[in-house]
């Protein structure tokens, strides 16, 4: 009877295993469950099915799964591995880099625990340990091609542009069509200024995964061609498909907004946007909840950021001499250009773009609910050393460099504590078009920039707190207003350049000429372009549709009224 069983639980499991390699879960699932019935501590079965549910995606229901099978089988590695894994996929990445460490230890060259291992570092913002771990996974297996494109977004995301553009070839070469590489080449080539490039390697994207709508999105970017009737419908096609994800129905709503605007429908245009725009706070709902309640309840209002002076004595006098130009506002305001026509002069003023940099410390000292934390001390020292960190002091520039983090209007008097030699350059847009340009160029990053009315919102704090600084430090914050610098660009950049103390040269306005231009911003492809004026008037279709939400905001008015 005992041979029997043992001889049916073998047959079964092995029919099990066929069928979950072939992908039907659902048989596989049914013959794990029988066999546990008979066998409720059958190893491999509780493993497998554990590692089933976690594909499909049903996490609770795998977690304690794994969990059983590790304290049957505590140094069989892959246990260790894929409960990492589930860990991983619910957020709770303390201990899913414990559990891919106690796959490592017990089986050093497993490849997979080294790779997952770097995912969590990097999910955590621990970019240099994530490389490490990437290196030790492509090292002990070099043909693991997402493990070379893992590697590359690191790269990237530390600005090592070429070394990043290798990584992702080396994971192409590997496997061709691996439409993520392709699709990340074509984000660097792009923001390099390589449109042809980048065009090619969008298309291959397309060409490997033609059912995401966000590679289609980004080629249509570059090439408007490809707006014709039969994209159209395969993305009503693609849309209404009832496994979508709300990202894929996101940007169908974006690329269905262009097919509006170029027969100048543009209410129907802004109903695409802004359905676009929900589907993806929809597909990010969790962390924009948090970020818009960081962004617009918590920061304006945390009084930490005004009783930060006993911390300043920490600043270290060397500090006088660095002489930072921050570029503040809110999105699609115009900084973009203003920060190559200030580094494109004879004089070399390295460019930071967006750092981010202080807005990071403040965040973890609002964070921190023990101000008495030591740590707290030291973090607004930290700030001038990122900056060093990030290559950006040098004597050759004699100390000066660009920090376009825009959100950096929240910090103007703690600026102007840790840099006393700062300049602060508030770039003013008509409200109207930043706004709508904002809505048009998805800001993936931003909680608040999907919905209108967070939206208004933000640009009230914006508004308020500038107006707040300009009366408390009158002549710290240089006014740059984009209409006026657009019509009359010389006049307007030499007085912009007398501000930073800089040397004025024509080559400011030729900024678009320079072949080391790099941009990451929405703007990357405009600024390769000399200064147009097209753009004042371009949104003032859209004026109506935004009475309704405005009305309520002074600034708004006073600027429609005027416009």
């Amino acid at each position: 009877m005992n041979d029997k069983k043992n001889f049916n639980i073998e047959k079964t499991f092995e029919l099990a295993i066929q069928n979950h390699k072939k992908n039907n879960f659902q048989i596989a699932e049914k013959f794990y469950k029988e066999i546990l019935e008979i066998n409720s501590n059958h190893f491999a079965s509780i493993f497998y099915l554990g590692t089933l549910l976690a594909q499909t995606k049903r996490l609770n229901l795998a977690k304690p799964m794994l969990f059983k099978a590790i304290q049957i089988q505590p140094n069989y590695a892959d246990a260790h591995n894929n409960f990492g894994n589930i860990l991983k996929e619910l957020g709770e990445y303390k201990d899913a880099l414990n559990s891919y460490e106690k796959a490592i230890q017990i089986q050093p060259n497993l490849a997979s625990a080294h790779y997952n291992h770097g995912v969590v570092l990097e999910k955590l913002g621990e970019y240099k340990d994530a490389i490490n771990s990437y290196e030790k996974a492509i090292q002990i297996q070099p043909n693991f091609a997402i493990a070379h494109y893992n590697y590359g977004v690191v790269l990237e995301k530390l600005g090592e542009y070429k070394d990043a553009i290798n990584s992702y070839e080396k994971a192409i070469q590997i496997q061709p069509n691996l439409a993520s590489a392709h699709y990340n080449l074509g984000l660097i080539q792009k923001e390099l200024g390589e449109h042809q490039k980048a065009k090619n390697s969008y298309e291959k994207a397309v060409r490997y995964n033609p059912g995401n709508l966000v590679y289609l999105y980004h080629l249509s970017d570059l090439d408007e061609k490809i707006l014709n009737s039969n994209l159209k419908n395969k993305i009503y096609e693609i849309i209404e498909k009832n496994n979508s994800s709300k990202k894929n129905i996101a940007y169908g709503n974006f690329l269905l907004s262009k097919y509006e605007l170029n027969e100048k429908k543009y209410e129907n245009e802004l109903d695409y946007l802004l359905k676009g725009h929900q589907y993806y706070f929809e597909s990010e709902e969790k962390k924009f909840k948090k970020g818009i309640e960081y962004w617009l309840n918590i920061l304006p209002k945390r009084k930490e950021l005004i009783n930060l002076k006993e911390y300043y004595k920490n600043i270290e006098k060397e500090n006088f001499s660095i002489k930072p130009i921050f570029i503040v506002g809110v999105p699609r305001c115009g900084s973009t250009l203003i920060e190559k026509v200030i580094a494109s002069g004879n004089q070399y003023v390295p460019i930071g773009e967006e750092t981010g940099i202080i807005h990071t410390v403040i965040q973890n000292i609002i964070n921190n609910e023990q101000s008495s934390n030591p740590k707290t001390k030291n973090l607004l020292k930290e700030i001038s050393v990122a900056y060093k960190n990030k290559g950006l002091v040098h004597k050759k520039s004699n100390y000066m460099f660009t920090d376009k983090s825009l959100e950096n209007f929240f910090y103007i008097d703690i600026i102007q504590k840790i840099f006393p030699e700062a300049k602060i350059i508030n770039c003013r847009r008509d409200a109207l078009s930043s706004i709508i340009s904002t809505l048009k160029n998805n800001q993936i990053f931003q909680a608040w920039a999907h919905n209108l009315e967070n939206i208004f919102k933000y640009h009230d704090i914006y508004y308020r707190m500038i107006e707040n600084f300009k009366k408390t430090m009158p002549n710290f914050i240089y006014d740059l207003e984009y209409e006026k610098f657009i019509n009359n660009p010389e006049d307007e950049s030499k007085k912009l350049m007398r501000f930073c103390g800089i040397p004025w040269d024509i080559k400011c306005l030729e900024f678009y000429k320079r072949k080391d231009l790099f941009s990451k911003t929405a703007s990357n492809v405009q600024i390769r372009k000399a200064i147009y004026k097209d753009s004042i008037n371009k949104y003032l279709p859209y004026k109506n549709f935004l009475i309704k939400n405005g009305k309520k905001y002074s600034w708004f008015n006073r600027q429609q009224t005027l416009s």
